[in-house]
Formats: C-alpha cells, structure tokens, sequence
C-alpha cells in the first residue's frame, strides 16, 4: 500500500513503526531521537556539576570558582541551543 510521507511528501511502500513516515526519514528521526538522548545527558552532567560546585566550591581562589560556574553556564546555553535546534528539526516538515 502506497503513502505520502509525512515528513517529505515522497510516496513509499515500505512500512515503518512511525506511522505515515517513510524509511528515509525515520532513519533520519531516529538519528535525532539518538543525539537528543545524548544531548539531555549532556544537559545533565553539566546541571550537576553546576549544582556540586555552588555546594561545594573546588577552588579557593574567587576569582577562578566564577570562572568556572561561568564557563559551565555558558555550556548549558550552548547544550539548551542544541536542544532546541534538535527537537524543531524534528518537528520541522521539511525534508532532511
């Protein structure tokens, strides 16, 4: 049986476990399914060892325990960034 996918608007046969999805884009969904796995990992590591060095602040030196909580910051923004590109290309339409 014939379909349109969903994705990008080819017509296929072959029949995948996401519905209406044909196997070039599910390979392509499930791709992305696997680097947002990676990625929220990432996300948590770095929230927990933002968390343990307020707690439990490594340095004794100021100056080099804020760079530090900036610099983790500024890798939960590029993490967050990655995440939020990953999950609107798989809600885009568009092809891959």
């Amino acid at each position: 049986m014939d379909f349109k996918c969903k994705k990008c608007g080819s017509m296929s046969n072959i029949e995948t476990d996401r519905s209406l999805i044909c196997e070039n884009c599910k390979i392509q969904l499930d791709l992305l399914d696997q680097q947002l796995k990676v990625n929220e990992e990432r996300i948590n590591k770095l929230e927990e060892h933002k968390k343990y060095e307020l707690e439990n602040p490594k340095s004794e030196n100021q100056e080099t325990h804020l760079e530090t909580i900036k610099r983790l910051e500024h890798n939960l923004q590029l993490e967050y960034k990655n995440r939020d590109g990953i999950i609107k290309t798989m809600n885009s339409k568009y092809t891959f």
